[in-house]
């Protein structure tokens, strides 16, 4: 059976593009443009993982991300951004997302850190520092 992931980004060609890369392996049960929408997408599909765009109206994805954890804890979450500042990926770890993919990274890390939370394992895209840790 194939995950079932919800995609959300408020930037319509971006979104088109998560949806196609993951649709190539997972299946995309929805799509949303921005937080709330994506909040209530959860609600009505029960996707097994969400993708979130970090910066979004109506809910940032770390609001969203913080909602998911409290009230559907088996959602597993993935912010992707254009941010790389370990502090926000930090914050966005701590919100309890399980994937941080940087935007510049999409086309190869974005598969790669669904199938890390997949797994249950923390995945972030690296941008030539040290890796960030959860430690």
């Amino acid at each position: 059976m194939k995950l079932r992931i919800l995609v959300a980004d408020d930037n319509s060609e971006f979104l088109r593009m998560m949806a196609l890369i993951l649709e190539a392996e997972f299946e995309v049960v929805a799509t949303a443009t921005d937080g709330q929408s994506a909040l209530e997408a959860v609600r009505s599909c029960l996707p097994d993982l969400v993708v979130l765009d970090l910066e979004m109206p109506r809910l940032n994805g770390i609001d969203v991300t913080r909602e998911l954890a409290n009230h559907s804890p088996a959602t597993k979450t993935v912010i992707c951004s254009v941010e790389t500042d370990p502090e926000i990926v930090e914050t966005a770890v701590a919100a309890g997302a399980m994937g941080y993919v940087f935007k510049s990274r999409i086309e190869t890390d974005l598969i790669l850190a669904v199938r890390s939370v997949a797994r249950g394992q923390v995945f972030v895209s690296s941008d030539g520092r040290p890796p960030f840790t959860t430690a």
